[in-house]
């Protein structure tokens, strides 16, 4: 980073977390770190979320939209962002007050780097920490590991499709603007969950594209709570690893053709999964027929033996 102070775009994605995203939008006007811009999208909420948005006026940025999805809030999000950083925040999530200044440290003791990736501590939900909330910073900072943050290069595994297994979930990922350039727009399905193009796909893409930077330290808290996936059945997780497998691998392959071994391994766990949940669905269908039909004959037979053993896997699973 040129700047000694880059700005930094906070993006927080609702759909209604009215009784949630107060605290994160809070979480992110407070940090320590000042050039920053909050911005929260309304993905087209039906409950109350788009008046607690509004009642902080001009100390963050509004988006509302109509639901389109995970992908579609995201797009509109980063298209309204200016930061030389992007850092993503679900809207029931929190981040620690240093968290954003503690991304930046990062990028700037690691010149060239495009990712930061943190980790979160898993905390019981309540509709509001109120008063509480630095008692509960504190705990964090006190139970969080103290290891070191490592610069990790894995372009080259994740070409022979190696899976990374540093990649934290949304709310820990940090991004330079000018990798995101190269990923955003998102491909904008949104399947039977509206995430089938999630956090996996961009993960792996900015893994896959740039070097990064690896702190096992808890920036921020994770709610623990009845969310989208939570309350599924193990039939619908199953039917939402697929979707969103399926969706991830097709798009990798179409957007970027040199990650082909990662897709077609994603794709082929999304693959045997949809085989063994035995469900039919019209717009998986189309996709699988326009993957293999544009796919060789070998990398038909690598699809097919991984697809095999995924849905083993997923049959007989308990």
């Amino acid at each position: 980073m040129n700047d000694n102070q880059p700005l930094v775009s906070i993006l927080i994605n609702n759909y209604n977390y009215a009784r949630y995203v107060s605290n994160a939008i809070d979480s992110a006007l407070g940090q320590t770190y000042s050039n920053t811009e909050v911005i929260v999208v309304d993905d087209g909420s039906t409950d109350n979320s788009r008046g607690v948005i509004e009642s902080y006026g001009t100390r963050i940025v509004e988006v509302f939209k109509e639901n389109g999805g995970q992908a579609s809030a995201m797009n509109a999000g980063f298209a309204a962002s200016k930061g030389e950083i992007i850092c993503i925040l679900d809207a029931d999530d929190l981040f620690l007050p240093e968290k954003v200044s503690e991304v930046v440290d990062l990028f700037q003791r690691n010149p060239g780097i495009d990712w930061v990736f943190t980790e979160s501590a898993p905390v019981e939900a309540k509709e509001s920490f109120g008063e509480n909330l630095e008692s509960v910073f504190e705990t964090v900072r006190d139970k969080s590991r103290k290891e070191p943050p490592r610069t990790i290069d894995f372009k080259s595994n994740i070409k022979k499709a190696q899976l990374p297994d540093f990649a934290p979930s949304t709310s820990n990922l940090c991004f330079s603007k000018r990798i995101l350039d190269k990923i955003f727009p998102l491909p904008e399905a949104k399947g039977l969950s509206k995430v089938s193009i999630s956090d996996l796909y961009i993960k792996l893409l900015a893994v896959g594209l740039s070097t990064g930077c690896v702190t096992i330290r808890d920036l921020g808290i994770f709610r623990i709570h009845n969310n989208l996936y939570t309350t599924q059945s193990s039939q619908r997780k199953r039917r939402m690893f697929a979707d969103i497998h399926l969706t991830t691998g097709y798009w990798m392959k179409v957007k970027f053709p040199d990650f082909r071994k990662m897709s077609n391994k994603i794709f082929s766990k999304g693959f045997g999964t949809y085989l063994a949940i035995e469900t039919k669905d019209a717009d998986c269908e189309k996709m699988i027929q326009r993957y293999l039909s544009n796919s060789s004959l070998l990398e038909k037979i690598e699809v097919g033996l991984m697809t095999s053993y995924c849905f083993l896997r997923a049959r007989f699973a308990k």
